[in-house]
């Protein structure tokens, strides 16, 4: 066996025992019974690296480890994952394990939300047919690739860029703290939503964020 594979199979197995503690966030007055809600609006991106402490160099090739050892590294993974409550929301059926171990080592960096309340769906698809991973099983970009625009529905996140041409994700943009005190916030008018992620999207780089919109609840959060 694979001199450090036991090592990391058991620095795992720990943190699938005892997950790290999610934040405890207060619920502001107004979406007060909605702990999820303000989970998933305050807690900050970080990766899978900084969530276990482990190094992504610490995580092995698959290609350094024989046809017994990688499965028990994918299977190890898996339960991770299910443990941190993170899930891929792309992986297609029945993935073979040496593609997985190398799909988690690729993505050990990747931006995601801890969400201890919740979940965390992590997308893996470049969406891009030279990068995807999951080549003809792919989901989203399958062998009718040049098609498959046609049957998909638009993104949520087409039409939010920003000066210099590059989209944006708004489920990534941070939101400040006092957008859960203001009555603006995740109200039922779409289109003062979109306003509000505009605003937070265009001041992603400002030290101070001015919001036109806000309006201050009847019971802020102190």
């Amino acid at each position: 066996m694979h001199p450090y594979l036991p090592h990391l199979l058991a620095d795992i197995e720990a943190l699938i025992k005892e997950p790290p503690h999610g934040v405890y966030y207060e619920e502001p007055p107004h979406i007060e019974g909605m702990p999820e809600v303000v989970e998933i609006a305050l807690t900050p991106f970080t990766t899978l690296e900084e969530i276990t402490g482990i190094s992504r160099k610490e995580i092995l090739p698959f290609f350094e480890l024989t046809n017994d050892e990688w499965p028990l590294l994918a299977k190890a993974f898996k339960n991770l994952l299910q443990a941190l409550n993170v899930a891929i929301a792309d992986l297609p059926e029945n993935y073979p394990g040496d593609a997985y171990v190398n799909l988690i080592q690729s993505h050990w960096d990747a931006q995601i939300q801890y969400l201890h309340l919740s979940s965390y769906d992590l997308e893996c698809c470049t969406r891009d047919n030279e990068t995807r991973p999951y080549v003809e099983d792919c989901l989203v970009r399958g062998p009718n690739v040049n098609n498959i625009d046609n049957d998909l529905p638009e993104p949520i996140s087409r039409g939010f860029f920003l000066d210099d041409g590059i989209q944006v994700d708004p489920m990534q943009v941070h939101i400040p703290g006092h957008c859960l005190c203001c009555k603006n916030y995740l109200t039922g008018d779409p289109e003062q939503n979109i306003c509000c992620t505009l605003m937070r999207i265009s001041a992603q780089k400002e030290e101070e964020f001015l919001c036109l919109f806000y309006l201050e609840s009847e019971s802020p959060l102190q």
